[in-house]
């Protein structure tokens, strides 16, 4: 209901934006922004302390220790911008294509069930946090999140959303043998950045197929 709730929030401000002539490069930046506020910039944050720790340390112990600081480095500035502006440049298009209704809602639905197919997949790295106080999802959850997202996909992208539900899968899959190889699991940081890296890969990949299948 929350999720259903904030895709529709987007989409309506979206709309009201594009109805007074606000250009769509503005809109993509605030529907951004609109986004990143009512969340809270947690998944973000996620994106920026998994960058720092598996970059900047040498080893489980030290990756885990950076990303648990609150502070923010190198890597995660680099990473927030890039995702920022590819994020910004995809929603514009998808916005200049006529397709946001569905971009956001397949968006937002289907990096979140991705999440919770990662979560499930993958074990924790330590024995705290928010990762392991949350605990593992059940397996029926996972299995009706992720049919969620596949039904909401293919209802409205059609048999293009085939292959759209196929490359996202395989960057969580390949996102989760990167966990193992850097800290030998999930953290909630890690999380937060499937969740991030899920958007971004299924707003390019929405407007790349929308637009040439």
């Amino acid at each position: 209901l929350k999720l259903n709730t904030l895709s529709n929030m987007l989409v309506v401000l979206g709309y009201i934006l594009l109805s007074i002539g606000v250009d769509t490069g503005i809109i993509s930046a605030l529907l951004i922004i609109f986004l990143t506020l009512l969340t809270g910039a947690m998944h973000e944050d996620g994106l920026a302390d998994t960058s720092d720790g598996f970059w900047g340390g040498w080893n489980k112990d030290s990756r885990l220790e950076i990303m648990k600081d609150s502070t923010i480095g190198t890597y995660g500035v680099i990473a927030l911008i890039f995702s920022f502006l590819l994020r910004w440049y995809c929603l514009k298009l998808i916005i200049d294509g006529n397709f946001l209704f569905m971009a956001v809602i397949v968006s937002c639905t289907l990096s979140r069930s991705l999440m919770t197919y990662y979560m499930w997949a993958t074990p924790n790295a330590k024995e705290s946090g928010l990762s392991f106080n949350a605990g593992n999802p059940e397996d029926i959850s996972v299995i009706v999140a992720s049919l969620i997202g596949v039904i909401i996909t293919l209802l409205l992208m059609g048999f293009t959303g085939v292959l759209l539900l196929l490359l996202s899968f395989f960057i969580v899959w390949l996102l989760r043998i990167l966990s193992l190889k850097k800290i030998n699991g999930r953290t909630g940081d890690t999380i937060g950045a499937v969740q991030q890296i899920s958007d971004l890969t299924i707003l390019c990949l929405f407007y790349l197929l929308m637009t040439t299948w």
